[in-house]
């Protein structure tokens, strides 16, 4: 063992003990390239056709609590809730229960409706749209000053 005496004995010296290892390789050029677009589009301003698309989306029910807006389930199966009850609203659970029964979209977003209004508690009223052209679209909802606070807590991206 090489080592430095007079310390007490011999300590080793830390390059006996760890392997030299080569210089890295440099990184790979492609990987590098696709670090750029990422970082670029994460950079970009929103798409202005998908912002289109997502303002477009419909309202299959919009759930009002004491005259306002609680909740909101989209065409899409997305729920908006603005005004949460005091207890958790479990739509994982929901979920499982209609795709287990073999549900269709729409009774699925039926039985989201059902139980957030029973969440939600005394005080509700739904307005169900289903599948009227007339239903308000998301960005109706969300510029709209009688429609209550703007911003809804997203729970599912789809049923």
């Amino acid at each position: 063992m090489v080592g430095i005496k007079g310390f007490g004995g011999a300590l080793p010296l830390l390059s006996a003990l760890t392997p030299v290892k080569g210089i890295p390789a440099p990184p790979n050029p492609d990987m590098l390239e696709k670090v750029a677009v990422a970082t670029k589009r994460m950079n970009a301003a929103p798409d202005s056709a998908a912002t289109a698309e997502f303002l477009a989306v419909q309202a299959h029910s919009v759930i009002r609590k004491d005259g306002r807006i609680a909740a909101i389930q989209w065409r899409d199966g997305t729920t908006e809730i603005r005004s949460p009850g005091g207890q958790g609203w479990d739509k994982e659970r929901l979920i499982r229960q209609g795709l287990a029964t073999g549900l269709s979209k729409d009774e699925l977003n039926d039985l989201y409706v059902r139980d957030l209004a029973r969440t939600l508690g005394a005080g509700v009223a739904v307005d169900r749209y289903g599948g009227r052209a007339d239903a308000p679209t998301r960005g109706e909802l969300v510029n709209s000053a009688a429609a209550g606070p703007a911003r809804g807590q997203r729970l599912s991206v789809t049923a």
